[in-house]
């Protein structure tokens, strides 16, 4: 297979200019990349795409280390000052000092907090981005490798996606995740934990919608993956005894059809595994750098627990717990895009 004449025709052109708009910082070269998946050496691609996705984790990693000797400092002092005023039974004071660093600490939970909210609402533009950008010139390979009928089915999926994530998780998910967090500074305030049970509450709508995507997503590609392909596999039937009953051409005109259609779905194959390669690609430093921000705010609260008041530990915690609601969105807009496009990489028509 000539793959710079492949490259030309399917108009995979459209792929790099893609790239150079994702990955800003990093040089690929997708021709290259399809060439390995093409060959069946997806670890040699798997390894190219990581190795430079490394190092940013790495960096990421270590401004992580000041956050947490912040909170844990914080955290400390707060103990302290708190059991040093009580000593002169002036619980005025002593309410006054807690108020002072429970406010000086919440504040420096947001600013985390702010760093991965903004982290997660990137990388679901950048999924949308991607889709856009890259997944109509591999619906054509789809169009000439299975039909027209599957590549329709395929873009109505990625438009009901698209607007799935951009409306119900960016829109939707985000103020409910925010709510989350503020009503765990809030709760702090009270000694007795007045909105525990609202917390809970809206934790748990958070993650019934977040699966409820998810179930919906597979449910309608899974359909569609049973169906379309079997249209398209009837009008290729037919054409293909249309061929056939050419007299004395009829037998390799058949050959020469089964060979143009295996070939159009190994190519659809390839580009479908790039696409998957490189959504996981643009996706890895994110999420690896919101889960390490939850993870600092769980870690904070659970050494400073020792010492600490409750609520200054329950807050951090909360506010872990709302790096994890994070951490869901962003991984769950990923994954609908992860299924949809492996369906249709994987719907195959009978010849």
């Amino acid at each position: 297979m000539d793959l710079n004449a492949i490259w030309e025709d399917y108009g995979l052109d459209r792929f790099q200019e893609g790239m150079g708009m994702l990955f800003p910082e990093r040089s690929l070269s997708l021709q290259q990349l399809l060439g390995k998946v093409m060959s069946g050496d997806i670890l040699g691609a798997l390894t190219e795409l990581i190795t430079g996705s490394v190092a940013g984790i790495w960096d990421q990693l270590a401004g992580m280390k000041n956050i947490l000797v912040w909170l844990l400092v914080l955290g400390i002092l707060s103990s302290l000052m708190h059991h040093f005023v009580e000593i002169f039974d002036r619980h005025q004071v002593a309410d006054i000092s807690f108020y002072f660093m429970y406010l000086l600490f919440s504040a420096i939970l947001l600013g985390t907090f702010s760093q991965a909210a903004q982290t997660a609402e990137e990388t679901m533009e950048n999924v949308i981005l991607f889709v856009k950008l890259l997944v109509p010139a591999y619906l054509i390979s789809v169009g000439v490798a299975t039909g027209s009928a599957t590549a329709g089915a395929s873009y109505q999926m990625m438009l009901l996606v698209i607007y799935g994530v951009e409306h119900i998780l960016m829109n939707g998910i985000m103020p409910l995740i925010y709510s989350y967090v503020m009503l765990s500074m809030i709760n702090g305030i009270w000694a007795e934990e007045k909105l525990t049970l609202l917390m809970e509450l809206l934790e748990k709508v958070i993650g019934w919608i977040l699966k409820a995507a998810i179930g919906i997503v597979t449910g309608i590609s899974l359909f569609q993956a049973m169906i379309a392909p079997l249209l398209d596999s009837a009008k290729s039937s037919a054409f293909k005894k249309m061929l056939s009953a050419l007299p004395g051409l009829g037998g390799m005109a058949d050959g020469v059809v089964e060979l143009v259609l295996g070939s159009a779905l190994v190519l659809k194959n390839s580009i479908g595994v790039v696409l998957l390669l490189l959504l996981l690609t643009l996706c890895a430093a994110p999420l690896v750098k919101i889960a390490m921000i939850a993870g600092i705010l769980k870690c904070a609260a659970a050494f400073m627990e020792i010492v600490s008041d409750k609520r200054i530990t329950a807050c951090a915690d909360k506010t872990g717990s709302g790096g994890l609601l994070l951490l869901r969105t962003a991984g769950t807009a990923m994954l609908l895009f992860l299924i949809a496009i492996s369906v249709c990489t994987a719907s195959v028509r009978r010849f």
